[in-house]
């Protein structure tokens, strides 16, 4: 029997299948465990939900600028996979929402995951574009060219950047 090539085709076959093994298991065991979530049906906003988006607002650019510091497009792939991990929660507590018969919580808290997945998206891309630029700045001292690699970053991606990051932080001050 001769070797199993792999190829593009064939790794896209078998994202597919895993992906769907996981969704029937996904949905074989999460209404088992749709006790454990908290109801949501009470969307407004609330002291703590003002003061959790704004650490957010904070937190979420300035890791990512913090890591694009360091000279190598690898370094933002820790801050990409930790909020897309943080995605991928909120996606499945949609999915909890959706099974719990819970459709306006749901159909709110996919949106405000959206606006998440798509502000993390063109962060962690200006991030790049940051790392990318900093090689093209001249200057002689680096964190000169880190700030007018920042600069030159923000102003390819600035539209997509706030429309998308503002949409996000509104939507989560009415989730909380």
């Amino acid at each position: 029997m001769g070797k199993i090539r792999i190829n593009q085709t064939v790794v896209k076959a078998l994202l597919i299948y895993g992906g769907f093994i996981w969704l029937i298991a996904l949905l074989i065991v999460l209404p088992h465990f749709s006790d454990l979530l908290p109801a949501t049906e009470n969307l407004g906003v609330s002291h703590v939900s003002i003061i959790d988006t704004t650490y957010f607002a904070w937190r979420v650019p300035l890791t990512f600028l913090f890591f694009s510091l360091i000279h190598t497009k690898w370094s933002i792939l820790f801050p990409t996979a930790w909020y897309y991990a943080m995605f991928a929660i909120w996606a499945l507590v949609v999915i909890f929402l959706f099974i719990k018969g819970q459709f306006w919580s749901g159909s709110f808290f996919l949106l405000h995951t959206l606006a998440f997945g798509a502000s993390i998206y063109f962060i962690s891309l200006v991030a790049l574009r940051t790392v990318h630029n900093n090689m093209y700045i001249k200057s002689d001292h680096y964190l000169g060219r880190w700030l007018g690699a920042v600069k030159m970053s923000v102003q390819e991606y600035w539209i997509e950047l706030i429309s998308a990051y503002l949409g996000f932080l509104f939507l989560n001050i009415f989730s909380g």
